[in-house]
């Protein structure tokens, strides 16, 4: 047989790990599997023209939340030219409410449910012994079926449908959901799934985003949750996962994910595979899902080895507020994870993203704004602001009266409102949450928005976004395209208009929220097409050149920018900037006169950024 694996990805750089795993588990049966991966992107009719010149015998879809409907649509296309191929879906979204899914979608023929190693392996053996797949009747040649029992398969008789555990099957015109399979105990059972990935094998690897689990589980049972459906972690071996790491980092792939849902639940265990993947001292980035307030001293501690940009991790808060937390079955210590947080901002090593969840039951608009206000004086790298869904099979959902709320019953199953917070309210939100993308987590303009929160909106970043979104709607911008130009247009042109009930600023911190502006401006744009809000320089075009002759020196570069000694004089002077701003951009709210070079580097190189001493009314500055 010919087995077509596959599902639609997010994006083209990420790689579907679920498919990979059936894949291998099934290495030695007599079919053959071809792998191939698609996005949401991508036209289902396009994508179903490349199944069908696969000329399968049976396609086998990895269905999500982000990605079922338009695999439903592909699907589709498929059974109307190929009204024989057999269609089996598998995936947390298929997983639950599985008759009621086949009942709608009678072009699926099939559905594993939960975790598909064992059954997958069992239907492939089946598939091995069988003539005839039950789909139909074919209406155009295909490969010869493989008949007889599987080589290397399964022992013993070819197993019945009915006894496949994990499936939902088709049986006439009735819907059959055998038992649920078992869940694989020793995952070290579970071959490597990468292998004919890596360099000689299938597709190169090393430019996308790898998947990658050390354990299965969770342990934390947290209402809103997938994870919460099954009890326990388990673990593959340490043996096992460096073995695995060591073949990943050897073909040089480019970023690992690990999956985990809670990468440090296990102490020791983290520390040991932390402290082999730094041994090996790659240029892989390694992205790992932990519990903030599961660090202890002697975790944060090791953290601080950790080389600069190697490390991202990503922080469930959801919520700060300890009812809403009890509500979800979810245990926290906000105090610890606050602190530990601040612990790694200090080494400044690690790339820290942080999660909120708007919707959680009980939780208001105002208690949202609470949250989000915590998580921004932490200063993470990024906050997602997210959405709660209500997700088949999970607690929240089966409680969704409870809490009065209003969702559609489709995915993404997003909340609209409940009995705590509005639709408008929550249209706030997402308003908030498409500015923190504009400008909060790309990190565009944050000494001048900083400065903007702290003197405009008491310290409250949630307020100083709420009005900023507010002052968006007005404008109708939400509903364009904007480039980074504009960004910085509409922020200042936003600032000069603040006024009740919000604090106005005065004429002269509106002059410094101007300068920092400026600063953020010239950090971004080297074009030296300066927009109409911008303050003038208080240089002379011969202050500037006096003042590039100067730092342009050996000794000069040597002992306040030595990070560009390896750049020629020439360089500098043809990539770098110099000008004199009234503050110090990171000490905004005292009057310190400080010249600034800006060294941007040939076209698409990061802009690196010195602070220089100045003494006023003094041409030497060295």
């Amino acid at each position: 047989m010919r087995v077509l694996l596959t599902t639609l990805n997010a994006k083209y750089i990420h790689v579907n790990l679920a498919l990979r795993y059936l894949r291998a588990c099934c290495r030695d049966l007599p079919h053959t599997f071809i792998l191939d991966e698609f996005t949401i992107n991508d036209r289902p009719d396009h994508i179903a023209a490349a199944i069908y010149r696969y000329r399968p015998d049976l396609a086998a879809f990895s269905c999500y939340i982000w990605n079922i409907e338009p695999t439903v649509t592909v699907i589709q296309f498929l059974k109307t030219v190929r009204p024989d191929l057999p269609i089996l879906c598998g995936g947390p979204e298929v997983s639950f409410d599985v008759e009621d899914f086949l009942a709608r979608r009678p072009e699926v023929d099939m559905v594993i449910t939960g975790e598909g190693e064992i059954p997958f392996r069992a239907l492939m053996e089946h598939l091995a012994g069988q003539q005839h797949l039950p789909a139909g009747k074919r209406e155009e040649p295909q490969a010869a079926p493989i008949t007889g029992p599987a080589s290397g398969g399964a022992a013993g008789p070819v197993p019945d449908p009915a006894t496949i555990p994990g499936l939902a099957w088709r049986r006439g015109k009735e819907i059959v959901v055998n038992s649920p399979a078992p869940l694989p105990r020793n995952l070290d059972t579970i071959p490597f799934p990468y292998q004919e990935d890596l360099p000689g094998g299938g597709r190169d690897l090393r430019q996308r985003t790898i998947y990658y689990e050390t354990s299965r589980g969770c342990p934390f049972a947290c209402g809103f949750c997938l994870s919460s459906t099954t009890e326990g972690l388990r673990y593959f071996s340490l043996e096992r996962v460096k073995s695995d790491l060591e073949l990943l980092l050897k073909a040089g792939v480019r970023e690992i994910k690990f999956v985990d849902r809670t990468f440090n639940a296990h102490k020791k265990r983290a520390l040991t595979i932390w402290e082999f993947l730094i041994s090996r001292g790659p240029r892989t980035r390694f992205y790992f899902e932990i519990a903030g307030d599961r660090l202890d001293d002697e975790m944060l501690a090791f953290l601080r080895q950790v080389p600069p940009g190697l490390f991202q991790f990503e922080i469930g808060v959801q919520t700060i507020d300890a009812r809403v937390n009890a509500r979800c079955d979810r245990r926290q210590d906000w105090e610890r994870l606050a602190a530990n947080v601040r612990r790694l901002q200090e080494r400044g090593n690690i790339r820290l993203h942080l999660d909120l969840i708007a919707g959680l039951p009980g939780e208001t608009y105002a208690g949202v704004g609470k949250s989000f206000d915590a998580v921004a004086a932490l200063k993470p790298h990024e906050i997602q602001l997210g959405f709660l869904k209500l997700l088949k099979g999970t607690n929240l959902r089966a409680r969704a009266r409870e809490f009065g709320y209003l969702f559609l019953d489709r995915p993404p199953y997003e909340v609209m409102a409940s009995s705590a917070i509005s639709y408008n309210e929550m249209l706030c939100l997402h308003n908030v949450e498409s500015l923190l993308h504009y400008y909060g987590n790309s990190h565009l303009a944050d000494h001048a928005l900083n400065y903007l929160v702290q003197e405009a909106f008491g310290g409250s970043h949630f307020a100083c976004y709420k009005a900023l979104a507010a002052w968006w709607s007005g404008q109708n911008l939400f509903r364009r395209g904007h480039s980074q130009r504009d960004l910085f247009n509409y922020l200042a042109a936003f600032a000069a208009g603040l006024a009740f009930p919000f604090h106005p600023l005065t004429a002269t911190r509106l002059e410094r929220f101007y300068q920092l502006l400026k600063f953020d401006f010239l950090c971004r744009d080297r074009s030296r097409n300066y927009p109409a809000w911008m303050p003038p320089s208080p240089l002379t075009g011969v202050d500037r050149s006096n003042y590039m002759a100067q730092v342009t020196t050996l000794r000069f570069i040597e002992k306040y920018m030595p990070g560009l000694m390896k750049e020629t004089p020439a360089n500098l002077r043809r990539h770098g900037f110099i000008e004199l701003f009234p503050c110090h951009p990171e000490r905004p709210q005292h009057d310190e006169a400080t010249l600034v070079f800006f060294y941007y580097g040939p076209p698409g190189s990061e802009t690196r950024v010195y602070y220089l001493p100045f003494i006023e009314n003094e041409p030497q500055i060295f």
